[in-house]
């Protein structure tokens, strides 16, 4: 019986070992990866534990405020830091918010600009989260419960795709270059990706379907607006303001229906929403690749937008 169980604590020894080694060696592969974009969140952890002690402007959201924003504008304009935490819709709101959390101190600002399908639904993120933690395993300690759950569980299926991935890659004729835009590179010290900046082509056309007609008639997300309120009360504790914006969105993708929720959320939550969703549709020719993606002269015109929103809230 001895013997039995000897074996059996074993074998349990050598298959939680290799499971180390499995996930360690993703880490390893990807830690601070150079070009690979999630490991763009290191230098947005950087420059926030750079400004941990001092007054600044922290701005968070998807992809949209990634590529729509000139921080540098903004930071000329205000004469305070500004770290653009943007990076990716993927992440959830949840985490979006949870990264800045522990950076906030008196005086500082969030601006938190939400895509539209954030007051709907994705508050705990994708599987580009739990990627994204391969590249920086700090981020972990901005993951709330389920998310840590979540990671527990996926976390060996997701290192064994990246080592087929990799393999996959191997053998591939021929190598195709890594896109700028979806490059570490593109990103500069305050956050903003800059892959677009001089790029004023457009992909997209108008649709016929809304992004408000895509979600199917969900209602406003319960955990989304507990979310921003925690986030308002912590802001409100710390001495630091707390304000919501509008993201920009190709015309064609906007929805009267959108208004109808956002009150919904002003009533429910009391916190400050800044400007108009109006002031942030555009036509489409000011869009590259998604119908939330500025190209550079639409990043012109929204950023210029933004600064005298912020003026008008702030000054």
């Amino acid at each position: 019986m001895k013997k039995f169980i000897f074996k059996v604590i074993v074998k349990i020894v050598i298959f939680i070992s290799l499971i180390i080694l499995l996930i360690g060696g993703v880490i390893l592969f990807n830690f601070n990866h150079k070009e690979d974009y999630p490991a763009a969140i290191k230098n947005k952890y950087e420059r926030l534990d750079s400004l941990k002690h001092a007054q600044k402007l922290i701005i968070c959201g998807g992809s949209s405020s990634a590529y729509g924003i000139n921080s540098a504008l903004i930071q000329k304009n205000f004469h305070i830091p500004v770290v653009n935490t943007s990076l990716a819709m993927s992440l959830g709101s949840n985490f979006q918010l949870n990264l800045t959390k522990d950076y906030i101190t008196k005086n500082d600002i969030v601006l938190y600009i939400p895509e539209y399908e954030f007051y709907y639904r994705n508050e705990n993120g994708d599987d580009f989260l739990y990627t994204t933690f391969f590249y920086y395993p700090k981020i972990v300690k901005d993951f709330n419960a389920s998310q840590k759950i979540n990671l527990r569980n996926k976390i060996t299926k997701l290192s064994i795709d990246f080592y087929i991935g990799a393999i996959r890659k191997l053998f591939k004729a021929k190598k195709t270059a890594t896109s700028l835009q979806y490059n570490r590179a593109s990103y500069n010290y305050m956050g903003d990706n800059i892959s677009l900046v001089y790029n004023n082509d457009s992909k997209i056309k108008p649709q016929d379907k809304t992004r408000y007609q895509g979600l199917n008639g969900m209602k406003v997300s319960d955990d989304f607006i507990t979310a921003i309120k925690k986030m308002n009360e912590l802001c409100i504790q710390k001495g630091a303001r707390f304000i919501i914006a509008f993201p920009p969105i190709e015309k064609s993708q906007f929805d009267t229906g959108f208004l109808k929720d956002i009150n919904i959320v002003k009533k429910e939550t009391n916190i400050k929403f800044m400007g108009l969703p109006s002031d942030n549709v555009y036509t489409a020719d000011f869009f590259y690749d998604s119908s939330y993606h500025l190209n550079g002269k639409g990043r012109v015109i929204r950023t210029k937008k933004l600064i005298e929103n912020l003026k008008k809230e702030i000054e």
